[in-house]
C-alpha cells in the first residue's frame, strides 16, 4: 500500500478533486486570481497539506472548502468528495461583487 503524500501541488488537487475538469483548466484558474489560500492569490505550484483552506469560483458560485485528504490521482466522484469539506453551501456572486 502506497502512503499518501504529506503535500500536493494546488492546480492537482484541484483537479484531482474534480472541481476544475482538466489539469490546464485548474491552472488558468490559479492564474487568474479565481483561487485564494488566505485570501491571497497564489501559484498552482503552491503546497498545499490537509486543514487548507482554498476559496475559489466555478462560474457565478463561489465555494470555501477544507482540505480533508490528498491525492494526486483524480478518481471518481465519490472519492474525489472525500478529500473536502464545504464550509459554506455554493452561493451565487453578484455582479457588483468584488472580494
Amino acid at each position: 500500500m502506497v502512503d499518501a503524500p504529506d503535500s500536493v501541488r494546488l492546480d492537482k488537487f484541484l483537479w484531482a478533486a474534480r472541481f476544475f475538469k482538466t489539469r490546464a483548466l485548474s491552472q488558468q484558474m490559479i492564474e487568474s486570481g479565481k483561487v485564494r489560500i488566505d485570501r491571497q492569490t497564489v501559484k498552482p505550484a503552491r503546497a498545499i497539506r490537509c486543514g487548507v483552506q482554498i476559496e475559489l469560483r466555478q462560474g457565478c458560485t463561489r465555494r470555501r472548502i477544507e482540505v480533508l485528504a490528498l491525492s494526486e490521482k483524480r478518481g471518481p466522484a465519490a472519492e474525489a468528495q472525500l478529500l473536502y469539506r464545504d464550509l459554506d453551501p455554493p452561493e451565487t456572486v453578484g455582479l457588483f461583487d468584488e472580494d
